[in-house]
This record gives structure tokens, sequence and C-alpha cells, in this order.
């Protein structure tokens, strides 16, 4: 069962003067608020799995990071600016929540439709660029190396080191303005879900100090015991018997 506080579904009534938003209404918005968080920290455990992976440069790691920032992305936008007529109340309910405007970075149709029809798309993409010179799974300065003429529709999947664009089946997506924009939604999502589900946040910041704590008390010096002093027997020397002759 929601629980959620008066003072914030009170606020909720009175901004919304179009149209009135019931105890369920608020319990559909807090579900989508709680997965809009879940979303948003999937994506910073992602940037955090693509900053380790550059630094071991491991390919595989530097593209599965960058695939999930994008699904992650994909969810999102969709949810706050779904292209589709049924989804758009709940859309711009939440955006109103939210207090995002309708132009945004991530209300963008690459972005929307990125997941769309995966298989159609990637077949598009491979009947377009016969012939072509491609580029497929590069991490790099593409400017500076081998590839630097290689046309963007021709890029199969590619990260610029350089100018941080990474580039699907021949759209290229800014990673930095990307993130910034994913930033300010979150920052704007956890406003909210603190204020629905503050014990939660609470639980959090238990968790938090609890392991400080104990790191303090085992720190804490405890008097060392004295070393036992280990005694030895000492053999007593075996006397000598003279054999009879």
């Amino acid at each position: 069962m929601w629980s959620f506080q008066k003072n914030f579904a009170i606020s909720i009534l009175q901004k919304n003067k179009t149209k009135d938003l019931s105890v369920m209404d608020m319990n559909v918005i807090g579900l989508h608020i709680h997965e809009l968080r879940n979303q948003c920290r999937f994506i910073e455990a992602s940037v955090d799995i693509l900053n380790q992976s550059m630094e071991k440069q491991a390919s595989v790691g530097v593209f599965f990071a960058l695939q999930n920032i994008m699904l992650g992305t994909n969810q999102i936008s969709r949810t706050l600016w779904t292209p589709r007529k049924k989804g758009r109340d709940r859309a711009a309910s939440l955006r109103q929540v939210l207090e995002l405007p309708e132009k945004y970075p991530l209300n963008n149709e690459s972005i929307l439709s990125l997941v769309d029809h995966a298989d159609e798309t990637s077949d598009q993409w491979i009947s377009q660029s016969k012939d072509q010179y491609i580029l497929y799974d590069f991490i790099g300065d593409i400017a500076t190396s081998s590839h630097k003429d290689v046309e963007t529709r021709n890029i199969f999947r590619a990260f610029d080191t350089n100018t941080k664009i990474y580039t699907f089946l021949g759209t290229s997506f800014n990673l930095q303005a990307l993130l910034k924009a994913l930033a300010d939604v979150s920052n704007r999502v956890n406003q909210i879900h603190i204020r629905l589900f503050p014990d939660q946040w609470k639980e959090a910041e238990e968790e938090k100090t609890e392991p400080a704590a104990k790191t303090t008390s085992a720190k804490k010096t405890t008097p060392k015991k004295a070393a036992a002093k280990k005694t030895t027997v000492k053999k007593a020397p075996a006397k000598k018997t003279g054999a009879k002759k």
C-alpha cells in the first residue's frame, strides 16, 4: 500500500487546475516516480562501469555500460515524453509534477525510438551500408585514427573518447549533454521521491552510518595481553652406564 504525505498531494491539486488528481492518481504517480528514480540509479551505476572499463581498456565493459545508459535514457524519455497518444496524459502529469518542459534534450526522436523495431533497424543499416567503408565497435579518437573519413551513417557502434559521442547504427548521441539532462531529471525526481517515500531515504541514511560506526569501533585500541612466558622443560642429562666386560 502506497502512502503519501498530504501536503504534497495538496500542492499537486493546487497546481493542476485543469484536472483533479484523485488518490488513485497519486498512487500511479508515485509508482512512476519510484521507477524513474530506479532508472536514474541504474544509469549512475552504468556510468561508474563505463569509467572503470575505460581505465582498464575493457571494450566489452565500455559498450555494455553505454548500452545500459542509452536503454535507461530511452525508458525515462518515453515515460516523460511518450510519442504514444494513450500515454500523453500520463507523461504530461509527470512533467507537471517534476516541472519539466515539453521542449527538452531528452524529448528527442532518436532517443524515443532507440529500441523500436530493433531488428528492422539493424537490417536497414546493413542494407544501406553495403559496399561502404564501415566502422564497427571502435573506441578512441576517430579524427586522429585511420577511420577519420568514415561517414557517421556507416558507423555501427563507436565511442569517440575525444568528443564523448556515442554512435549506434548511424545515429550519434552526445553523451555529456545526455548525462547533464539526466542529472537534472534525477535531481527533480529525488526531490519528489523523498517527499513521497521518506522512510526509504531514512533507511538509506541509516545504512550509510552503520558501516561508519563499525569502522570507528574497530579502530579503538584494545589493551594488549602480556605474552605468556614460554617455559621449557630441561631434559636431565642421561647417566652414562659403563658396559661390563
